[in-house]
């Protein structure tokens, strides 16, 4: 479940205090604790479609042969490598040209780091969801299953 949902229901977040107080209107605690795990599964069960509603998206994507629907993240991987090329080669190579020669040049402007490497990072997965699913015997995905099945 992406970060960002489970925050926006957990207890503290927006909904969930919504939630929380829609809840204590249920005097019985055991149909209230009832209530509340019904309600967290139907939240990871829709957070697991729609994961397997964007997978299958990006199947029919990548299987296309228009260059504008299968083409786009291709195009996105290799801007990021002309931006870390520009960032990591081209400027500190033009700056030290520039000083040999002894010119007077404007320096070529510099693209954020942060955000060059946020799109890296993005395009190569690497990030907490996917540590997890490593880790975890048959992925994240099957253990949070795993846990509403015993129930």
């Amino acid at each position: 479940m992406p970060t960002w949902l489970a925050d926006l229901f957990n207890p503290a977040g927006a909904i969930g205090s919504i939630v929380s107080r829609i809840l204590d209107f249920i005097p019985n605690p055991e149909e209230k604790a009832k209530a509340q795990l019904q309600l967290q599964q139907a939240i990871i069960t829709a957070a697991l479609q729609a994961d397997a509603d964007q997978r299958a998206i990006n199947k029919t994507e990548a299987s296309s042969a228009s260059l504008f629907v299968a083409g786009w993240r291709p195009a996105v991987g290799w801007l990021c490598v002309i931006a870390l090329g520009y960032q990591w080669l081209f400027v500190p190579l033009l700056s030290w040209v520039v000083l040999l020669i002894g010119q007077k040049i404007p320096s070529p402007p510099h693209i954020g780091n942060e955000d060059i490497q946020a799109l890296l990072y993005a395009l190569l997965g690497i990030g907490s969801l996917r540590t997890a699913d490593k880790l975890i015997p048959g992925g994240a995905t099957n253990a949070i299953k795993g846990i509403f099945r015993k129930s």
